[in-house]
């Protein structure tokens, strides 16, 4: 769509990753309960984990070799079942990066060569969200009509109110870049902004919003996958 989004956070650092080597060992020294013992191939750490948007994560394995070097790191929930699994094949401590590889016209111009953008001025099909909370109900629907394309409005009543909105996304002439609030989120096959109470995404050429001062961020988000996992049309 030609645009990027600037987030000011410290997202890398508030928060477990089993990706990145630094919160890893940060998620060790932080955990005073942590639990260490000896493996046939080396050793394990067992650890506390944040994972904020998501509370079924609650603990990793990080598995070392005998030279102490990170081989795996398992994520586990409450019932000591692996949720997600990163293995490390290689770990180069001398890599260097051309400064170039973190600017943004450089990653935007391999982007839109790299990838074919969808562009939606009509919504055929209107979409529901297959998690609604409990004694909570659709109230309303509304369709308005933009200058470029279309946005829906479904309005939910009851215990949990909540508003989503579905609408058509225009491709910029020229490079945008937008401020985003909140914490990037990994919803489907994009990734999002989550707040506390809001939740947005593009996907398909169709931005959506999740809004609710009455929601919990996990029901922010168990609505948000909802929507991105199974959506339905009527």
């Amino acid at each position: 769509m030609n645009k990027s989004f600037k987030f000011q956070s410290e997202w890398p650092y508030n928060n477990s990753q089993s990706y990145l080597l630094q919160t890893v060992l940060k998620d060790i020294e932080n955990d005073k309960d942590r639990t260490f013992k000896t493996t046939e191939n080396g050793y394990m750490f067992t650890t506390k984990v944040n994972y904020s948007s998501n509370p079924d994560l609650v603990k990793q394995n990080v598995y070392l070799d005998k030279k102490l070097n990170i081989t795996e790191v398992h994520v586990l929930n409450e019932e000591d079942q692996v949720q997600m699994k990163m293995k490390y094949n290689d770990i180069d401590m001398k890599s260097t990066f051309d400064d170039k590889y973190f600017t943004l016209k450089e990653n935007m111009a391999t982007a839109s060569t790299d990838e074919e953008v969808k562009i939606v001025s009509k919504i055929d099909d209107i979409i529901y969200p297959m998690y609604i909370p409990e004694n909570t109900h659709l109230a309303s629907q509304d369709k308005v009509q933009k200058t470029d394309g279309e946005r829906i409005i479904q309005t939910f009543s009851g215990d949990k109110p909540f508003t989503f909105v579905q609408e058509t996304v225009v491709k910029e002439s020229e490079l945008l870049t937008i401020p985003m609030y909140g914490e990037p989120y990994i919803v489907g096959d994009t990734v999002g902004a989550l707040s506390e109470s809001s939740v947005n995404w593009i996907s398909n050429g169709i931005e959506y919003y999740v809004v609710s001062d009455a929601l919990s961020t996990e029901e922010l988000v168990s609505i948000a996958k909802s929507i991105s996992a199974m959506p339905v049309s009527k």
